[in-house]
């Protein structure tokens, strides 16, 4: 006799899916599963996740290296809102990118600018966001232009790394940070400029994203012929969980040269142990910044999710200033980025066809691999947030 398993009808019932993943367990790392299939499928769930996860904690948008100069400014799209981000001295001014008139976005893009203009009607703001032209207004009866100014986002700036929230009550990132930021300060973070940035579409959801960053127990099947050689799976590991955030240590292989974790043409950070020289840590700072410190780069990444199945992925990779002022910096940045774009191929490609398998009616929570320890804590953060 065959074994037949029959196939339950879905409903897409977000709270259902949610108090299903708080019920899985989250107290041994032995036992450790991952999320429901359901969670990266349903419409229903994304609108909690947005409300109770993306809108109520910090969020990741760029980095000062982006903004070297006063007036520079980059645009963003972050949960449904465009944003725009203007260098102000020291720090930054975020808010909204959405025209006070009729809601076209005012700027794309990046660059340099005093004065931004509304391309619908010429409705014109200032750095600061307040409007400072609105042609044949006259006759709008109690409409006074000097009272008008583009929302302004909650931000904050930790060694140079530019964070929003949209919540009031969300604690301080200081605080959720202070034990992670001197190893920021030991890749100099702060002061780091940009190389290059990157943007492209994730043709599923988000989460699927973030998992397949902080694990590398996927080198040996998606990256085996590019990762695998000088960074094998096995040999990872994963830091403990914290509040805010967690770590996979990715080193390179024994008695693997350096020559296979540093980049022809650029100049490692300075101060950096031995110890430091040989590996690559992957940290999830949570919920969607995602960065990758290398003993001559680092990459900070954000998932902008857009749907249940669509994100956008926004890559920044830094360098310090020593590399960037060489006379081959350019060939540099064009051999970084081609590197970039062979991976990213790679991840693409698993995390589409993992997406279509997960919308199968038989796709069970799957169990998780030591090596897949960071997703478990990512797991556990979700349920933290859905908690409350």
């Amino acid at each position: 006799m065959h074994n037949e398993q029959k196939i339950a009808c879905r409903f897409d019932d977000g709270e259902a899916i949610a108090h299903r993943i708080l019920a899985q367990q989250s107290d041994n790392a032995g036992r450790a599963e991952t999320l429901p299939a359901d969670a990266y499928n349903s419409d229903d769930f994304y609108r909690l996740e947005e409300q109770k996860v993306l809108r109520e904690d910090w969020l990741f948008v760029g980095h000062l290296g982006q903004l070297p100069n006063e007036n520079d400014y980059f645009t963003l799209d972050v949960v449904g809102e465009p944003l725009l981000i203007v260098r102000k001295g020291e720090g930054v001014r975020v808010m909204s990118n959405v025209c006070l008139h009729r809601w076209v976005p005012i700027v794309s893009g990046s660059g340099n600018a005093s004065v931004f203009v509304c391309p619908f009607h010429n409705w014109s703001y200032d750095t600061e966001g307040r409007l400072t032209g609105a042609p044949s207004m006259q006759q709008a009866e109690g409409f006074v232009r000097q009272d008008c100014q583009l929302p302004q986002i909650r931000h904050e700036i930790i060694a140079g790394m530019i964070f929003v929230t949209f919540s009031a009550t969300v604690e301080s990132l200081s605080e959720r940070f202070s034990e992670l930021l001197p190893v920021l300060n030991k890749y100099h973070l702060a002061t780091l400029q940009c190389a290059f940035t990157l943007d492209y579409d994730c043709p599923f959801n988000w989460k699927m994203a973030v998992e397949t960053f902080i694990e590398c127990y996927h080198h040996a099947g998606v990256h085996r012929t590019t990762l695998e050689d000088s960074f094998p799976g096995r040999l990872t590991w994963i830091g403990e969980d914290t509040p805010g955030w967690t770590v996979c240590h990715q080193p390179l292989r024994k008695r693997g040269e350096l020559s296979e974790i540093l980049t022809a043409g650029l100049v490692p950070f300075d101060g950096l142990e031995e110890d430091d020289l040989r590996r690559s840590d992957l940290y999830l700072l949570y919920p969607t910044c995602l960065m990758s410190l290398n003993p001559d780069r680092v990459t900070i990444n954000v998932i902008l999710p857009l749907n249940k199945s669509m994100s956008k992925w926004h890559r920044v990779v830094l360098v310090s200033k020593e590399s960037a002022a060489r006379e081959d910096f350019p060939a540099t940045v064009e051999q970084m980025r081609n590197g970039v774009l062979t991976i990213v191929a790679e991840d693409l490609e698993i995390n589409a066809a993992q997406q279509r398998g997960s919308r199968s009616q038989l796709a069970r929570p799957g169990r998780l691999s030591h090596l897949e320890t960071s997703v478990w804590h990512f797991a556990n953060y979700l349920k933290r947030k859905l908690a409350v």
